[in-house]
């Protein structure tokens, strides 16, 4: 029996409860911890492979929503397989960053071939181009995200909600059902993962949760038709991770060091800085990100100008908070022999 909305979303919450403390404790047989480093925040090893346990359940959930839908489910799972095994490579050996940045793209070209493409005309060479880019963005800039306890949980649930409600007309069938398993599994870790946590995504959990917003943009995109009134949409939901990233990016330059050099000066590490608790943090980006939802549903309904403008507004003002808090102060930390967590 094919499930409703609501329901695979129930699915995707009750597997996500009962998978990740059964993955947390194999990581505790196994060894397969976090451990403390100058780049951490915490100070004990924590187990750090939770995206195992969130992909696991978001595949299951997704499987019994999209048995009789109309749109294939392989494009969006081979790329979803794809960035989360290479996440987990990289929790565990350690990868270059050319091998991860390769294989989110060729995710995003997979998406493309199977229909789901960013809204811009010209060559189909720059459409591609465009997608890959668009998918390698969104997944760095969860996992850059992925830096204290609780935080992209939490913003990917509140992400996730803001594409399940939409009408039925504003996303296909698939993406309907990403929507409300995301949802799902996001809360399900969540209440491991909420400060303190007792287990971690990992690189595997952060990017494949970048995957599945990045694929949700996308997949709004293609359903609505991408008038221009709808393009801001995708962006003000995902506002919190991109604007952090982009910041990442600028500061890293700035100091003349690679941009995939992990450093402590993201929004969340300067709040701490002030004397913030990690629930406190991770509350206040629930709330940031529950306020974008509803500004971009706002911006759904209102002229294409209008929306613009709006989108303009808010990621200025997300900017001159960020200012405020430091996020552009120099001196990026060079990882040690550690691997560090971006």
């Amino acid at each position: 029996m094919r499930l409703t909305g609501w329901q695979g979303g129930g699915v995707a919450l009750a597997l996500s409860l009962v998978l990740t403390p059964v993955v947390k404790r194999a990581c505790e047989i196994l060894r397969l911890y976090d451990f403390p480093g100058p780049l951490k925040v915490h100070s004990k090893p924590i187990p750090h492979l939770g995206g195992v346990a969130l992909v696991a359940a978001l595949t299951v959930s997704l499987g019994m929503w999209a048995r009789h839908g109309v749109f294939p489910v392989w494009p969006f799972l081979v790329g979803l397989f794809l960035t989360c095994v290479t996440g987990l490579l990289d929790d565990l050996h350690g990868l270059s960053p050319e091998v991860r940045i390769v294989s989110q793209l060729v995710a995003g070209a997979i998406l493309w071939h199977a229909g789901w493409h960013i809204p811009i005309g010209g060559s189909a060479l720059l459409s591609l181009a465009g997608t890959c880019f668009f998918v390698a963005v969104f997944v760095n800039a969860c996992n850059f995200l992925d830096g204290a306890d609780g935080i992209l949980a939490g913003v990917s649930a509140a992400i996730a909600a803001g594409y399940a409600v939409l009408p039925v007309n504003a996303h296909t069938d698939l993406g309907a059902g990403v929507a409300w398993s995301l949802l799902g599994v996001s809360c399900g870790f969540l209440v491991y993962n909420y400060p303190p946590a007792k287990i971690f995504l990992g690189d595997s959990g952060s990017t494949a949760i970048g995957f599945c917003v990045a694929f949700l943009a996308l997949d709004f995109y293609r359903a609505s038709g991408a008038p221009p009134s709808s393009l801001p949409f995708p962006i003000l939901l995902a506002g919190l991770p991109l604007v952090d990233f982009g910041f990442a990016i600028i500061r890293r330059l700035q100091s003349r060091v690679s941009v995939l050099f992990g450093d402590r000066h993201h929004f969340y590490d300067q709040m701490m800085a002030r004397g913030w608790s990690g629930a406190k943090v991770a509350l206040t980006c629930y709330a940031t990100t529950i306020a974008l939802v509803i500004l971009a549903e706002l911006a759904r309904h209102l002229s294409p100008l209008a929306a613009l403008i709006l989108l303009a507004l808010t990621v200025g003002l997300l900017v001159v908070v960020a200012v405020s808090l430091g996020c552009l102060q120099l001196g990026v930390e060079k990882p040690r022999v550690d691997r560090v967590r971006t």
